[in-house]
């Protein structure tokens, strides 16, 4: 295992509670990570509409706070979602961007074994490539 991937897997525990929807907000998750630059996108949007600018946390302690979403509302979580979760959370930058590997990853194991409709992964994919070139 990639130790980049690792690192994008914990992260994806740290924020993500257990419960019965923790799969669906993982995949979220690790479809932002595997899009180079969406995060980094997120954030300069964020800058433009609060006055006080995105500040991350990078220790030496972090405090995360796991997202809780009812198992009847967890359908509904999408990667907007994902990334107010990482806002909220004050995750850096280069954290996403170091778990890119992981988002990657995640992507393969989806069109070998997938967990919802492939045309999402499909978008995902191909939007990666884009951001690539």
């Amino acid at each position: 295992m990639h130790w980049q991937t690792l690192f994008g897997f914990a992260l994806c525990r740290a924020l993500c509670a257990n419960s019965a929807g923790k799969t669906t907000l993982v995949r979220r998750m690790a479809l932002v990570m595997a899009r180079p630059g969406l995060y980094r996108e997120a954030i300069e949007a964020f800058n433009k509409v609060y006055d006080e600018p995105f500040a991350p946390q990078y220790g030496p302690q972090l405090t995360i706070t796991q997202v809780h979403v009812p198992d009847d509302k967890v359908w509904n979580f999408s990667d907007d979602d994902a990334i107010c979760v990482l806002l909220y959370n004050h995750i850096p930058v280069e954290w996403v961007d170091h778990a890119y590997t992981y988002g990657v990853v995640y992507l393969e194991q989806q069109f070998h074994h997938p967990t919802m409709s492939l045309d999402i992964f499909r978008e995902v994919d191909d939007e990666r490539l884009e951001r690539l070139h």
